[in-house]
């Protein structure tokens, strides 16, 4: 399992600059990268990424507890199919993420993606089982594989706090490519995670 001290000792070694400009957020760090330890978790926390795609945090947790109270404060995929999508709307869900949740919902149901056993394949490999869904797409596959599975090696590059703290920290020009910010989280690693966790506490540091 990776350790955040495993992790820091990396990052020294591999990107001085940036173990540097982030030391004041090291003690912040999780110890370890735990994953959710249940198919269900697994399964409420992917549908609460989808919910949270490019809304504020109070905005989709609100939205998310809607959801779940429609749902009769359970969340599973049998549920989610039963649902009216009339329901899910007035739950504040857009017909976009309501068709992704009903797509969820049927590929767990019938076990064509195994959300448990992403645990243990690659993380690339874990990636294209989920994009295989329609409307799960790479920020929140990304999400999902660093904050529900734990898995160590993940990088977003499309998340924007992500590449505004790696902007400040590189002084790079706003909107730098894809590239450039791949190519430079390619020093982290095999600890990208805990190194994308530590740009976001440079943004942020609650």
């Amino acid at each position: 399992m990776t350790s955040r001290a495993a992790a820091l000792r990396h990052l020294k070694r591999a990107d001085p600059h940036f173990h540097k400009a982030t030391k004041a957020h090291h003690s912040s760090l999780p110890e370890q990268l735990i994953g959710k330890r249940t198919s269900a978790a697994l399964f409420e926390s992917l549908v609460s990424t989808v919910i949270s795609q490019q809304l504020g945090l109070a905005a989709a947790n609100s939205i998310f507890t809607r959801v779940k109270k429609a749902c009769g404060n359970r969340l599973t995929p049998e549920l989610v199919l039963k649902i009216r999508s009339s329901g899910l709307r007035k739950a504040g869900l857009s017909g976009a993420k309501i068709k992704t949740l009903k797509s969820i919902a049927s590929a767990v149901k019938d076990k064509s993606v195994k959300l448990l056993s992403l645990k243990d394949i690659p993380e690339a490999d874990a990636a294209e089982q989920l994009m295989r869904i329609w409307g799960l797409g790479p920020w929140s596959v990304e999400m999902f594989l660093m904050f529900a599975l734990g898995r160590p090696d993940v990088f977003s590059p499309g998340d924007l706090g992500l590449v505004r703290a790696m902007e400040a920290i590189y002084s790079l020009p706003k909107g730098s490519s894809r590239e450039a910010l791949v190519s430079i989280a390619k020093k982290w690693s095999p600890h990208r995670t805990y190194a994308s966790l530590l740009l976001w506490r440079t943004r942020d540091p609650r």
